[in-house]
């Protein structure tokens, strides 16, 4: 049974959202290819929230790219990036966090993100529901 874990990345605030999704995609994820190697998950999705393209200035004086959204107010909206990660099995999961191959690995991926993310809540999400409009028949 697959094993879905989704990462709630936050850009640190003195980067642009372009700065820290170049980082993301051009450095970081290279960096945790090569050394995950064959525990790397089947899928490393990053799904990027669209935020404004130039800074704005906020009530409190955080935010000053707001999040683009459909509804509600974007100051809700945190989160730059929700990453999944497809692994086959627990074992995988075990293995890609713990990278028994590289020591120090982890601990080094860690320091790397510290260059983009201000911090990356990780949660194991084991019901994943889905209702398309096909099921609705």
């Amino acid at each position: 049974m697959t094993i879905r874990v989704l990462m709630l990345v936050y850009r640190r605030p003195d980067l642009t959202p372009e700065q820290f999704r170049k980082h993301y995609e051009e450095i970081h994820m290279p960096l945790t290819r090569e050394i995950a190697g064959d525990t790397f998950p089947i899928s490393h999705i990053r799904r990027y929230i669209p935020r404004s393209a130039s800074p704005q200035d906020s009530s409190d004086g955080k935010e000053k790219y707001p999040a683009i959204v459909a509804g509600g107010n974007p100051a809700d909206v945190p989160v730059d990036c929700v990453t999944e990660l497809i692994f086959r099995d627990k074992e995988h999961l075990q293995s890609y966090f713990e990278m028994p191959h590289a020591p120090g690995a982890a601990a080094k991926l860690e320091a790397e993100a510290e260059n983009f993310a201000a911090k990356y809540p990780t949660i194991i999400v084991e019901d994943c529901m889905e209702t398309t409009s096909a099921s609705a028949v």
